[in-house]
């Protein structure tokens, strides 16, 4: 993938959001940054309530001393604050603007709607703050999976991260891999801070790292890791809109069984929304599994079931992670 390619699929991330509002010079945070507090931003949204839960989920996970936590993310915080607008971002935008200058040392991690976002943006441009992670999340019904595009996973995950440190992919395809639904997760990093060891690597391959996923990678200018799960690396990369053409490689040897859990011992979250917000909130804690050297990776999960399987609320929204 050329640097040019790179850089619009960075900036088309969210509908179109960031490209239209460009791409400000140091926009994403250095993810070493010690953080004070956290809180959660909530934008009126119908999936407010579920992300909320999954937030919460991460957070007391966390409290109790898990040590995929980075060191000093869960001491001392007390309980993250929760703010609601009810109004939503875009009757309430003068509010959540004091909420960002007045926050400092605050991480903060919100949800919206995918007009509230581009507003969100800006604010979070002029407030001076830094984005750790960017998310775009959608679902879709039954029917529209049907006919011509029989195979279009029915949720669908685009993030734009600082690095691999703040990564929340592997641990959302954890949380999603053992229901019953296609889904499909693409991640691409800004910068690979701080990623894992080739060591650190190589035992998570080793020891099925992302169970239940075959991994390949393909060399190059950016390195990209695709991980599959019911599907062949072929249509893993059209499911993706990726070629399949150049130099892909195995990594992993054999997929783990599936249904197993990337880092054990984490709760489940009770539906997708709710994996996404405890997704979202491990990421901003540190938690996050299977830090690939890479700058761009996916997870891609055909289900036996093809898209009959579970119930999925029809959704689309936003997710943020902030630095103030």
């Amino acid at each position: 993938m050329d640097v040019n390619r790179r850089n619009l699929m960075k900036g088309a991330l969210t509908g179109g959001t960031l490209l239209a509002l460009g791409i400000p010079a140091g926009a994403f945070a250095t993810p070493t940054r010690k953080v004070e507090r956290f809180g959660l931003l909530l934008g009126n949204t119908p999936v407010d309530a579920a992300f909320a839960a999954g937030f919460r989920s991460a957070a007391q996970y966390s409290a109790k001393g898990s040590g995929a936590v980075a060191a000093g993310a869960r001491d001392g915080h007390g309980s993250p604050q929760v703010i609601k607008l009810k109004g939503g971002l875009l009757s309430d935008y003068e509010i959540a603007a004091r909420l960002l200058e007045k926050s400092r040392g605050t991480r903060w991690v919100a949800v919206m709607d995918d007009g509230s976002a581009a507003v969100f943006t800006e604010l979070v441009r002029n407030a001076g703050a830094r984005l750790l992670l960017l998310g775009s999340h959608v679902s879709s019904d039954h029917a529209s999976t049907q006919g011509i595009f029989p195979d279009i996973p029915r949720l669908r995950h685009v993030w734009a991260a600082a690095s691999p440190a703040h990564s929340a992919g592997g641990i959302l395809a954890s949380q999603l891999i053992g229901n019953q639904g296609s889904f499909s997760i693409t991640e691409n990093f800004f910068s690979a801070e701080h990623p894992a060891t080739q060591a650190q690597i190589d035992s998570a391959t080793t020891d099925g790292f992302a169970p239940g996923f075959l991994t390949y990678r393909l060399d190059g200018p950016d390195e990209i890791h695709l991980h599959c799960s019911g599907l062949s690396l072929s249509n893993g990369c059209e499911s993706l809109g990726w070629s399949s053409a150049g130099r892909w490689a195995p990594v992993s040897q054999q997929a783990p069984l599936r249904g197993t859990v990337m880092g054990t011992g984490q709760p489940r979250s009770a539906g997708w929304v709710e994996s996404v917000g405890y997704a979202v909130m491990a990421a901003a804690l540190g938690m996050g599994a299977l830090q690939e050297s890479c700058s761009s990776r996916a997870f891609v999960h055909r289900s036996v079931a093809g898209n009959r399987g579970e119930r999925i609320d029809v959704a689309k929204f936003t997710s943020f992670v902030i630095d103030i």
